[in-house]
């Protein structure tokens, strides 16, 4: 992808990309995806300005949407490291709420992006609940870099949007027309 970003903002970088595709998606008709907001509690401002404040609760997800007529919920992350992704990026409370999206119908992935080589993987609620377990039951505590290349799917620009995430809901369904 080429596009370069400081270290400060990286993650901020990706979910910008991410929010772009998903407009691209919105007006092709394609989907529905919205970025959830975390929720916030202001205690002082000035003005408009916001000067100080906290997380109100934990938010649940970073995305969620409807892509054929179903529910689909994602987390997107963002690493720096090269050689794995730490599982310690994943909260209990985002892995509660996709299994229960999931128990209910709903599609669930992560997107996890290497910034330094800005490649995206898709990775399916599934595959990162076997991660969990085995750390949980202790194992290695991240995914290593070679197992997204054979475990989970590489997120590729198309015509239709920059990180066409799409595709891999539409294989992961088992919907090969997109």
């Amino acid at each position: 992808m080429g596009i370069r970003v400081s270290q400060a903002n990286r993650g901020q970088a990706f979910e910008d990309i991410l929010n772009f595709t998903n407009e691209q998606y919105e007006r092709a008709g394609i989907a529905l995806i919205n970025k959830r907001p975390t929720p916030i509690k202001v205690t002082k401002t000035k003005g408009s300005r916001v000067l100080a404040g906290y997380f109100e609760e934990k938010s649940t997800v970073d995305y969620d949407g409807v892509y054929r007529g179903r529910a689909i919920y994602f987390e997107a992350k963002s690493t720096r490291e090269t050689t794995r992704f730490d599982l310690a990026n994943i909260s209990k409370h985002q892995i509660e709420h996709l299994e229960k999206a999931e128990r209910s119908g709903a599609t669930c992935f992560f997107l996890i992006e290497f910034s330094k080589t800005h490649e995206v993987y898709f990775v399916p609620l599934a595959t990162m609940r076997h991660y969990l377990l085995h750390a949980a039951n202790g194992g290695r505590k991240s995914i290593p870099k070679e197992d997204f290349d054979i475990y989970t799917f590489a997120v590729e620009r198309t015509k239709r949007a920059t990180l066409d995430y799409l595709l891999l809901v539409d294989k992961l369904l088992g919907n090969d027309a997109a």
